[in-house]
């Protein structure tokens, strides 16, 4: 026995030394505790078998641990923090060991801004807030915290721990206007304005709120600058950086980009949140939690639900993680070891035909940066004012159409690569953008204008007359194809003109006879191009009374105005595609979206049911050489005539790649 103690203290000491080869984060499980004061015993029924045994059975790609939550009391015996009341190991040397061993790549789960204890003991380290109150969860960015807490443990995990990385969370959500003078006064001193605005409808307030920004870009610029001095192979993000949170152009040295999709409908989450980062010029993956909560009651998902989720994520090309707890002591909860290696084998069996694929550019859904910074928010980088552009994109998703989302920064010198551009529901846009958007559908594109004060915003373009003002949350009857549906929301009540297309109108009873005065949606040729506007805002409607009518809506518009989109799904509404490009190979995800994803009361559900007979079009202009269902290498049988490939699948169970050579 002593002679394998020696063995394993002797491996243990080794393993310490030197980071795991750089690996792709794509396929990984997330762990953290949050560990508080009073968590005594950590490490007691850890073991290194146990961490040995759940990495020969799950086989990720990579693990994130607890490291410090949100309470600042870290999970490891720090020499420069807060400490809870008793460790029993350093469950962090053991992580270190068995990942060393397996060839698996270790980050730590790290709260940046948000350190409760740091603040309990140096309430002078706190943000101070408009009404001048000391904040008691969030540091300042420029105070000591940063130099005398932050960087010290980072460094200590990056060089004595050896780890390969951090995901800093509680950061960008957690960001506030910062009163503490010394920011005040390098306001002051940067923009020569010497009366600090404190409301939103102060003179300069926007002003206030960019500087606020730009100081939290450098906050996070200097500690991983610290941690790559120290450790230069030390891979660092903070969540939700330059996502839909962080809508803006990457211009700090994060080495990756991650967020965690928490709450409900995952699902649609996972799908908006993808989109958010695929285009931003870094590796970046998202995480699902592993569970839901309700009433304060925890429910672990199912495998299927997570496999739903993650294949939102692996469909627009990004790695995928899943967030478990961890026990009071730091260990895993074991039983649920299966579970963790059927979703990490889910996915790595199609990295192959998924990760850092290309989409191929079809419809374009933008997210105007520039607007969404001028919508008051008690924060400065979080999810404020995201309902219109998150509703429309599921009502474009359910319209089986393939879209993606670009922000401002996106749209220079690439608008002319979309068949079709969507404008959902913003205003106040940039002068600049909006000319670029004119240029485009001269020129040919197809632009559709969403909501009742956007459509204002565009009157002069769309081909319309103006009836009256916009009616605030109204409800009304609105009809097309033999369809009608209520409806309770705002619209715009104009008047189409001679040469303008009418799809659907308002009406006043439940009966097609009888149609109102108001188009819902309009088809207008501008120059070489079509612009389309639809008169209501959808997002809120969609949200509240979802029905298949506004899909419909926005597929029957986007056939009218005839754009050269490759792919094209029927045979369910409950299909979600995207075309991807990888190796010179064209692929097309399907979706299964089917199950109570969008149910506040069913947290979770475990069946998907498997659609029948799909048929999906795909313009080329050369007969493939092979089509094949993925993974699996799955010959499928298939048409070609007119530059169209024509399949039609028996099924599509859950997520199905159709590979096209």
């Amino acid at each position: 026995m002593k002679i394998k103690a020696l063995l394993f203290l002797t491996l243990l000491s080794s393993q310490l030394f030197g980071q795991v080869p750089d690996k792709d984060r794509f396929a990984g499980l997330h762990f953290d505790f949050h560990a508080g004061l009073g968590d005594k015993h950590i490490g007691e029924t850890f073991t290194f078998e146990m961490i040995d045994s759940m990495l020969t059975i799950i086989k990720p790609d990579f693990i994130q641990v607890d490291c410090k939550g949100h309470a600042g009391i870290t999970s490891y015996p720090t020499k420069v923090g807060n400490t809870p009341e008793s460790f029993d190991k350093d469950i962090m040397k053991i992580w270190r060991a068995v990942t060393n061993k397996h060839g698996v790549p270790l980050f730590v789960h790290y709260s940046g801004l948000w350190d409760s204890r740091a603040l309990e003991l140096h309430p002078d380290w706190g943000r101070i807030n408009a009404d001048n109150s000391v904040d008691k969860r969030v540091v300042a960015m420029d105070g000591p915290y940063l130099d005398q807490l932050m960087i010290p443990q980072l460094v200590e995990l990056a060089t004595s721990y050896n780890l390969d990385g951090a995901w800093i969370d509680g950061d960008c959500w957690m960001l506030g206007n910062d009163f503490t003078p010394s920011n005040i006064a390098r306001f002051a001193a940067e923009t020569g304005i010497n009366t600090v605005p404190r409301k939103s409808e102060d003179p300069q307030y926007f002003e206030w709120m960019e500087f606020n920004r730009k100081q939290f870009r450098n906050y996070i610029t200097r500690y991983i600058d610290a941690a790559h001095a120290a450790q230069k192979n030390f891979k660092i993000t903070s969540n939700w950086s330059f996502s839909s949170m962080m809508p803006e152009k990457v211009d700090i040295p994060v080495d990756f980009l991650s967020g965690d999709v928490a709450g409900s409908n995952s699902l649609y989450s996972s799908a908006f949140e993808s989109r958010c980062l695929a285009l931003q010029g870094k590796p970046w993956d998202l995480m699902s939690w592993s569970f839901s909560w309700k009433n304060d009651i925890k429910a672990t998902k199912s495998v299927v639900q997570l496999q739903q989720e993650a294949a939102e994520v692996l469909a627009m090309g990004g790695g995928f993680q899943s967030y478990w707890q961890q026990n009071r002591d730091g260990t895993p909860e074991v039983y649920q070891f299966d579970k963790m290696k059927e979703l990490i084998a889910f996915t790595k069996e199609r990295k192959k035909y998924c990760y850092e694929a290309q989409v191929i550019p079809q419809i374009g859904l933008l997210y105007s940066t520039y607007a969404w910074k001028r919508i008051p928010s008690g924060g400065l980088y979080n999810s404020h004012g995201l309902e219109g552009l998150k509703n429309n994109l599921n009502i474009l998703l359910d319209a089986q159409l393939p879209v993606e989302i670009l922000m401002d920064h996106h749209l220079a010198g690439g608008l002319d690569k979309y068949p079709v551009l969507v404008l959902p529901e913003w205003k106040a846009l940039n002068p600049a953008i909006i000319s670029d958007l004119l240029n485009y559908v001269k020129q040919g594109g197809n632009l559709i204008i969403v909501g009742a004060e956007a459509t204002q915003d565009w009157q002069k373009y769309l081909g319309i007359e103006v009836v009256g003002d916009i009616h605030r949350n109204a409800k009304f009857k609105i009809g097309f194809e033999q369809k009608i549906i209520g409806i309770n929301a705002d619209f715009f009540p104009i008047k189409a003109q001679k040469d303008t297309e009418v799809v659907g109108w308002h009406y006043t009873a439940d009966d097609l006879r009888f149609k109102g005065d108001f188009p819902v949606a309009t088809i207008h040729q501008l120059g070489k191009g079509k612009i389309a506007g639809v008169y209501l805002n959808t997002s809120s409607s969609y949200a509240n009374y979802q029905s298949r009518f506004l899909p419909d809506l926005m597929h029957t518009i986007v056939d009218k105005m005839k754009p050269d989109l490759i792919s094209k799904v029927s045979g369910s509404r409950n299909i979600h595609q995207v075309v991807t490009e990888k190796n010179g190979k064209r692929y097309i995800h399907l979706i299964n979206t089917t199950g109570p994803h969008d149910n506040p009361n069913a947290a979770v559900y475990d069946e998907v049911v498997p659609l029948q007979d799909i048929v999906v079009s795909y313009k080329t202009s050369k007969k493939p050489q092979k089509v094949l269902l993925q993974p699996g290498n799955q010959k499928v049988a298939y048409q070609y005539k007119n530059e169209i490939l024509q399949l039609k699948l028996p099924q599509v169970d859950l997520y199905t790649i159709i590979e096209i050579e």
